[in-house]
């Protein structure tokens, strides 16, 4: 069963990774797409041009005037984690019930852009991967690995036994993210908005930590915080 994905970043990212992609779909009228047909005529992808309308049936979305039909988004499992975390330096993004996919792209996108290794997720409880959590990666998506696992303590134990230091983003840890000294082994673990981290998976944590607020609002979108934490770790 193919994937249909939409918008001009996340279809030229999935052709420069090389995605197999069964056939692009750009709108017929649209004159500022010059970059990616030539990507496209270049690559010998099958090219249909077609009237606006045609792109609106086959996505809901901000399409930008492009969609593509491709293969499922391949997912790794815990033996392909055992295989990547032999790096000195290994960085790994945990994310607990990350259900929202906009939200889910975006982190993503971050994650990929400040040089995380891998992002961990289970097979339940988090987020599902379609075309809206690829057009909010930006396409990152396609370049770095996700971690789908059947229990995110399977990973957790995993990290811990190859002395990868695991740290929860909690907002009732007392010690800042401003004022933390990361290992250069290091899992970050984000949990969703309205939940937080279970606590389950938080009594498995090395250590915690938060983002200070100074304004009225005392929490920050999941995403937003993710990043501050990942510029944090990635210094």
């Amino acid at each position: 069963m193919s994937e249909i994905i939409f918008g001009k970043r996340a279809v030229f990212e999935a052709i420069e990774n090389e995605v197999q992609i069964d056939k692009i779909f750009v709108d017929r009228d649209n004159q500022y797409m010059d970059n990616i047909k030539r990507k496209i005529i270049e690559k010998k992808i099958k090219i249909s041009f077609v009237p606006i309308e045609k792109l609106n049936k086959l996505s809901k979305n901000n399409h930008q005037g492009i969609v593509a039909s491709i293969s499922p988004i391949k997912t790794l499992g815990i033996n392909d984690l055992e295989k990547s975390i032999d790096k000195k330096d290994s960085k790994f993004l945990i994310l607990d019930n990350i259900t929202d996919t906009k939200n889910f792209g975006a982190i993503i996108r971050t994650a990929e852009c400040l040089g995380i290794d891998g992002i961990i997720i289970s097979k339940t409880g988090s987020s599902p991967i379609n075309g809206e959590t690829i057009k909010s990666s930006s396409g990152a998506i396609f370049s770095i690995p996700i971690y789908k696992l059947d229990h995110l303590k399977d990973g957790i134990f995993l990290l811990k036994e190859k002395k990868i230091e695991i740290i929860a983003a909690d907002e009732k840890s007392e010690k800042s993210v401003f004022n933390f000294k990361f290992n250069y082994r290091t899992a970050i673990i984000m949990g969703s908005e309205g939940k937080g981290i279970s606590k389950s998976i938080l009594s498995l944590c090395d250590k915690t930590l938060k983002i200070p607020m100074k304004g009225k609002i005392d929490s920050l979108n999941v995403s937003v915080a993710c990043g501050i934490i990942l510029a944090e770790l990635s210094k």
